[in-house]
């Protein structure tokens, strides 16, 4: 299992990541992304989706109101569900938003 202080940092790094980039494709401002004290919410139509750090889990949670509650662990710089769903791939198909993280 990763320490605190590398999971904070890929748990921020990966927030910001996200709403920084959302912000930036959503050419059209459909999205509502309003992030801060380590929780980000998008906000679209009547669906809000809300991606959170967990720390004592050391995860990253995702409440999704198309395909319902995740939870990510970090694997090799990916978050990933124990099922083997990735949260930028799951997101990319929910948003229709191109994300190239590295």
């Amino acid at each position: 299992m990763i320490n605190n202080s590398i999971f904070l940092q890929a748990a921020n790094k990966i927030l910001n990541y996200l709403g920084d980039t959302i912000e930036s494709e959503d050419t059209e401002g459909v999205i509502d992304v309003d992030y801060g004290d380590g929780i980000l919410n998008l906000k679209l139509d009547n669906k809000i989706y809300v991606i959170n750090k967990h720390s004592a889990a050391k995860e990253i949670w995702l409440a999704s109101p198309i395909s319902g509650p995740h939870h990510f662990g970090l694997v090799e710089n990916k978050w990933k569900s124990k099922n083997g769903t990735d949260l930028l791939e799951l997101l990319s198909v929910e948003l229709k938003i191109n994300f190239s993280y590295k």
